[in-house]
């Protein structure tokens, strides 16, 4: 004779049955990270980005229990790291940075040979800093201010040429649009580092710079390059003295900001957890300090604020290149 099953007793297996995945898919989430995490940096070391990300990783090594590893993926304006990191397994073992390059500036430069998609290929995590970028200029310029260098690139269209660090850089579009909304032309010089570029204004080689703030602001405060403003609508906390762009040009807003992504199908509770410990992290005093001694702040997020920046963002950014007619011609 066969078994018979009672109808309480298929209930509680098929309850059961219904319940198991759950159980399994809650203590992955709780049981993560069982082993060091990857963290591509889509640029190489010693950049403000590459700093950032290393602060963050130290203290969420030190809080969830699991090294998380650096790995530098350099290589077309952020592009090879990115497009690495869209292909890596889903699992929350492998994440990574993005940056206004990869998910602002690119699409609308490499455009059908982007290696990504920006929006559908990851699940964003939090944004981690913003920084401006900083207008500084030789000392031999007689402009003191924005509008005074404004008044000086009219009477003298085309006299001199900003320097940035590559076409499509922030620090290029910066140049494109003060150009646009002052309603000046200068010409466009592009260096291989930031450094050498710094280096050039310094000696009076090109004259006029929108690098990232990091990188002129020591050699403004030594006296060896004027700082006109930053870049961003608000005065940086470092240096309250040096006003905003927009203070003189309304609407002026780029900065050099980056944050944090998974590859798209990454566990929702894997990506929670990092969320709640990136959290944690950037509002760690400590690491507030270490940001503001860059020039940078702060930025912790929702994953939906994050995705939110790289909308606006690429929407901004499109409208600047479209307007100045700058691709990548490979």
């Amino acid at each position: 004779m066969k078994p018979i099953m009672t109808r309480r007793a298929a209930l509680g297996l098929a309850g059961g049955a219904l319940a198991t995945p759950f159980l399994a898919r809650s203590g992955f989430g709780q049981s993560y990270p069982a082993k060091p995490v990857t963290v591509i940096i889509p640029f190489g070391a010693g950049g403000t980005t590459d700093l950032i990300g290393r602060i963050v990783c130290e203290k969420l090594s030190q809080r969830m229990g699991k090294t998380f590893v650096i790995e530098n993926r350099a290589g077309a304006g952020g592009n090879t790291g990115v497009a690495a990191l869209a292909q890596a397994t889903p699992d929350g073992y492998t994440i990574g940075m993005t940056t206004p390059s990869t998910h602002g500036i690119n699409p609308s430069l490499y455009k059908e040979r982007l290696p990504f998609r920006p929006l559908e290929d990851f699940e964003f995590l939090s944004l981690a800093s913003s920084q401006p970028n900083f207008m500084c200029c030789h000392p031999s310029l007689p402009a003191q201010n924005v509008a005074e260098m404004i008044a000086y690139l009219k009477a003298n269209p085309n006299k001199e040429a900003f320097a940035s660090s590559g076409i499509g850089t922030s620090i290029h579009l910066c140049g494109e649009l003060f150009m646009q909304l002052a309603g000046v032309k200068m010409q466009h010089v592009t260096y291989r580092s930031s450094g050498a570029l710094i280096q050039d204004v310094i000696a009076g080689n090109v004259k006029i710079t929108f690098d990232n703030f990091t990188s002129p602001y020591p050699h403004y405060k030594a006296g060896t390059i004027r700082g006109l403003a930053v870049t961003t609508t608000q005065r940086a906390k470092i240096a309250p003295e040096i006003p905003a762009l927009a203070e003189t040009l309304p609407g002026f807003d780029i900065a050099s900001w980056n944050g944090f992504l998974a590859p798209k199908g990454t566990p929702k509770e894997i990506c929670d957890k990092l969320i709640v410990e990136m959290r944690a992290v950037l509002q760690d005093p400590a690491v507030v300090g270490r940001f503001e001694e860059l020039g940078a702040a702060a930025t912790p997020s929702t994953a939906d604020e994050a995705r939110a920046k790289a909308v606006s963002e690429l929407a901004k950014f499109k409208g600047i290149i479209d307007k100045a007619g700058i691709s990548i011609q490979n």
